[in-house]
């Protein structure tokens, strides 16, 4: 077992290769209380896991996730430039206040949860374990609470000392950090689910003992996505100071929301161009899905989505795969492959028109080609 200098060594080497340069975890592990150095490495699996997760639920949007856009913005830098003159806030899109950056918080802050309530409930800290509160009593029609529920209470209590130590100012934007840090636990909260065992008599059901299980990670995100999507703007950016009075209509404001709800205090921008004053690729380039088993709605319209509502092409494009097939295993002790090909369909946003202007370039290319070759 690492040493707690040898734990603290090892997550600031994985999370420096993370390229989010001035994002969460290092910071959380140099704010948080020095007592939780044990439990670092959890909290930098977890924010690992609100990584992927951010980069799962956004592939096929305009907005993708980009690994740039995974810091988690502190209140100063709402307070630098021109926004703390009540102007439009133009620095990159990771520092602004809008719902992507809504969104990274509060999966940033559930993935951080999620992994130590797991970790606890698995036994990996002397501290914690199962959270057997409630055994014992009544639950609801036919059943009591028992068995091994996930320690929730610990997980949230630990990754709020970790996260919400980043906030130290009062502002409007650290608020909303904060607030969209709490919807994300609360997304772990509202997506437990209740497993249950069956006692009685051969093998009837007579009543049952039932318990609070964490779900896949998966049904987190999904979760939050819905809140992104119906994430609420709050009205607060141009003249909210960090003045007394302002502090106090702050959090009246912040209160009377729902904390499982995400929000933010700017619009997103065009993410359809190009940008290089806010760091915005575009979505010239991105690949896009058409057609495959097993795809959604949303992934089913994504070429309309990135392409043609942003007035751009679909260009289809072939690909040839290699993978490994027909394996066999051959005595003793090694399996045999072969390397079978396979041409694969893709398709891509383009510029309307220069796809097909390359292409009828690239064909008179060749045609030349064939003519001098049978010149000679």
């Amino acid at each position: 077992m690492f040493l707690r200098l040898e734990v603290l060594y090892y997550t600031f080497i994985l999370l420096t290769h993370m390229r989010c340069c001035c994002w969460s975890v290092n910071n959380f592990l140099m704010t948080g209380p020095k007592a939780y150095l044990i439990y670092s490495s959890s909290v930098a699996a977890g924010a690992q896991s609100g990584i992927e997760e951010c980069k799962y639920q956004f592939a096929w949007d305009r907005w993708n996730c980009p690994e740039r856009a995974l810091q988690l913005s502190t209140h100063s830098s709402l307070r630098s430039g021109e926004s703390q003159r009540g102007q439009p806030h133009t620095g990159p899109p990771q520092s602004r206040a809008n719902r992507e950056a809504a969104f990274v918080h509060a999966i940033s802050s559930a993935g951080v949860m999620y992994t130590l309530t797991r970790n606890c409930s698995l036994g990996d800290f002397d501290n914690c374990g199962c959270d057997d509160s409630r055994n014992g009593q009544r639950g609801g029609h036919g059943w009591l609470w028992g068995g091994c529920s996930d320690n929730l209470g610990f997980g949230e209590a630990i990754s709020k000392q970790f996260v919400d130590a980043l906030e130290t100012g009062q502002d409007a934007r650290a608020a909303m950090n904060l607030h969209n840090n709490e919807a994300g636990r609360k997304a772990v909260k509202g997506t437990m689910q209740r497993t249950c065992k069956c006692h009685g008599v051969s093998g009837s059901c007579t009543t049952q003992t039932c318990w609070l299980q964490l779900p896949e990670f998966r049904e987190v995100g999904n979760y939050l996505k819905e809140k992104y999507h119906r994430a609420l703007k709050v009205d607060l950016l141009r003249g909210a100071g960090n003045s007394a009075a302002s502090r106090g209509a702050i959090a009246d404001t912040f209160n009377a929301i729902s904390r499982k709800e995400l929000v933010h205090l700017e619009d997103s921008p065009d993410y359809c161009l190009e940008n290089r004053t806010l760091g915005l690729p575009g979505t010239e380039g991105r690949e896009c899905l058409k057609k495959g088993k097993g795809l959604s709605k949303w992934e089913k319209r994504s070429c309309k989505r990135l392409c043609g509502e942003c007035g751009l092409a679909v260009e289809e494009r072939k690909a040839e795969m290699v993978s490994s097939c027909n394996c066999k295993f051959h005595w003793c002790c090694a399996v045999k492959c072969d390397q079978c090909r396979k041409t694969v369909t893709k398709y891509f946003c383009v510029k309307r028109g220069g796809g097909q202007r390359g292409r009828k370039a690239s064909a008179g290319s060749r045609r030349k080609s064939i003519r001098l070759r049978k010149r000679h």
